[in-house]
């Protein structure tokens, strides 16, 4: 029989841990959502450490982690959708094994997309962010890099490991958070792990005999996304903080600049940049 390439190996790999599929939003206890509960873990809201935050009523707190919540699963929404029109068409072609794992990932990241369409509804806090709200230049990119390029399956690893790094840190400081939010983050970063092996694979494939010059220009073009995947994920709009009932003031900014922050985000992804280097990409970040 003739052997699979690796990255074939794995997919088939993947795929049976894919199986049986469990429907997240039936597996969520959504009885358990509360108003009256951090949706993320308070180190991790924006404006944490900032001496005008801490004078802020715990309501009005509660409040901001609810929509930076939201904004956050919203995020996931936008970019699950870029990602669901590729592999649609992707699935349609190329190695058997590669076709069977990319309908596996199109099944799991629409249920993801339900599950915090489901948690908005249940909430009941319009979830305001829509596409347009968010990165148009990733959007495009999303859009029009060819699905075999190594520069798109580098901007999926990062649009996976990004959010991925703050359902992480809320599984592990779930203490105090809404236990709806914490199983809604178990849950998708369960299947995310499968999505992200799999990337890594595809991309270790492709860097195979790349030259010196090729990886030096792919990890500076990947130090830029980082950012631009960072901002969407980690810093608000303005907006967001006037709708959860912040007084007036410059809280994205004071969020953009504050040390606290910036090191929270740099301790976050700095497991996604130091896999990256490991492949050989002299990624700049922070």
């Amino acid at each position: 029989m003739k052997s699979l390439p690796p990255f074939a190996e794995r997919a088939t790999q993947l795929s049976r841990h894919s199986t049986p599929y469990h429907d997240p939003v039936a597996r969520i206890h959504w009885e358990r959502l509360s108003q009256h509960a951090f949706w993320l873990p308070e180190q991790a809201v924006s404006l944490y450490g900032i001496e005008e935050y801490d004078g802020l009523p715990l309501a009005v707190r509660q409040a901001l982690s609810h929509h930076e919540f939201i904004r956050f699963l919203n995020a996931g929404v936008w970019l699950e959708s870029l990602f669901l029109q590729r592999l649609a068409r992707a699935a349609l072609k190329g190695p058997r094994a590669a076709r069977i794992y990319h309908l596996h990932e199109l099944r799991e990241e629409a249920g993801h997309s339900l599950m915090f369409l489901e948690f908005f509804e249940r909430a009941g806090l319009d979830d305001f962010a829509t596409t347009a709200h968010f990165d148009h230049w990733l959007t495009l990119l999303g859009r029009r890099l060819p699905f075999h390029s190594t520069l798109f399956w580098s901007a999926v690893l990062l649009g996976e490991e990004v959010p991925d790094r703050l359902n992480r840190y809320v599984r592990l400081h779930a203490q105090g958070v809404c236990p709806v939010a914490v199983e809604l983050c178990v849950l998708h970063s369960t299947d995310e792990a499968r999505h992200i092996a799999y990337g890594q694979d595809i991309l270790r494939h492709r860097l195979e005999g790349a030259g010196r010059m090729t990886k030096r220009a792919l990890g500076y073009a990947l130090g830029g996304l980082l950012r631009r995947f960072a901002t969407t994920f980690y810093y608000p709009p303005q907006d967001l903080y006037e709708r959860a009932g912040l007084p007036t003031g410059p809280w994205a900014a004071r969020a953009a600049t504050h040390m606290h922050r910036r090191q929270f985000v740099a301790h976050c992804l700095s497991p996604t940049v130091a896999r990256l280097r490991e492949l050989g990409l002299a990624v700049n970040w922070p």
